[in-house]
């Protein structure tokens, strides 16, 4: 959610997007910025849907159907149509269930669904990459039961409130607003007051933090919200 938030920020990622004119080099392009295809930068969270590849988003559950085993366990994706969006790219089918706010990744060979309901085999290894298996498959699980997204296994961001003070600083600087501007919307209406660097040092401090972390933020650091 606030990775695709950066993004859509970015300049290049903007111009690059409006650059493609084959679905191939949009795909090509698209995978420079992590994506699998591009998502419209004008689109903001919750509206947006973007499709992360998994080597920047390594949340993604691997499935395959097994049509010999026996029926009554299958997965009938029609009834999640709210929810999907699919991508498909050299014999993968790439799905992305969504509420704008939390999602799951799946990923799975193509055609696997194609016949309607499917009973999947879920593909899960590693040490590390086991565990965001692990969690994304109980997501899903979780959402096949109730039809909703667990806000138990989808926890809050701990972080948010400072990284949404962030982008609105991003937005702030990208407008041509300075440090003091910023520290007095931002963090304290003292720093719209005469002498307020001297007055008020810890204020400013936290300013010069802020525009800093904002910058390498947006200066692809957003990435690492991802993993």
């Amino acid at each position: 959610m606030f990775a695709w938030e950066w993004l859509r920020r970015d300049p290049g990622y903007r111009s690059a997007a409006r650059a493609c004119s084959t679905a191939v080099e949009r795909k090509s392009l698209a995978a420079r910025f992590g994506l699998i295809d591009f998502e419209p930068a004008h689109l903001p969270v919750p509206r947006a849907r973007p499709l992360w590849r998994a080597e920047v988003h390594p949340f993604v559950l691997a499935v395959r159907s097994d049509p010999a085993r026996s029926r009554g366990e299958e997965i009938d994706l029609r009834q999640f149509e709210a929810f999907a969006r699919f991508e498909e790219e050299a014999g993968a089918l790439h799905l992305l269930l969504s509420d704008g706010f939390r999602s799951i990744r799946i990923d799975a060979p193509r055609g696997t669904f194609a016949d309607g309901p499917a009973y999947l085999a879920y593909r899960i290894g590693g040490l590390a990459s086991a565990e965001r298996q692990l969690l994304t498959l109980r997501r899903f699980l979780a959402l096949c039961r109730t039809r909703r997204f667990s806000r138990a296994l989808h926890a809050p961001e701990p972080r948010s409130r400072r990284w949404i003070m962030m982008l609105r600083a991003s937005d702030a600087l990208a407008a041509g607003a300075g440090q003091r501007e910023i520290a007095e919307v931002l963090l304290s209406r003292s720093a719209g007051e005469p002498r307020w660097r001297s007055r008020e040092p810890s204020v400013r401090s936290q300013a010069q933090r802020l525009v800093r972390s904002t910058r390498l933020m947006a200066a692809g650091g957003y990435r690492t919200l991802l993993g």
